[in-house]
């Protein structure tokens, strides 16, 4: 049984680390749609794929009248990552 809780925890370590990930590029697009930082472009460049996959999901899951501006898909994207983040930290801290 140890071994098994090992493994879950290993996994949702990672599931961790790949939001930590997904909301530092989200909070790079955010700040380059209010400012142009030269030096934040290439971080954007790279995770572009990501942020346009996760961005193309939000209106799918909040079905409203009005359509989102890309600055309200990335804000509701990240605060629902921290929310899962924050959750799984919990988990993982618990055990």
């Amino acid at each position: 049984m140890t071994g098994l809780t090992y493994l879950l925890m290993c996994f949702l370590y990672f599931v961790c680390v790949g939001l930590d990930i997904a909301m530092f590029f989200l909070q790079i697009r955010l700040v380059l749609l209010w400012r142009a930082v030269n030096w934040l472009i290439p971080f954007d460049n790279a995770g572009k794929s990501l942020v346009t996959a996760v961005t193309a999901k939000v209106p799918q899951f909040l079905k409203t009248q009005n359509q989102l501006s890309e600055r309200g898909k990335l804000i509701i994207a990240l605060v629902v990552f921290a929310i899962a983040r924050i959750i799984l930290g919990t988990i993982l801290r618990l055990t």
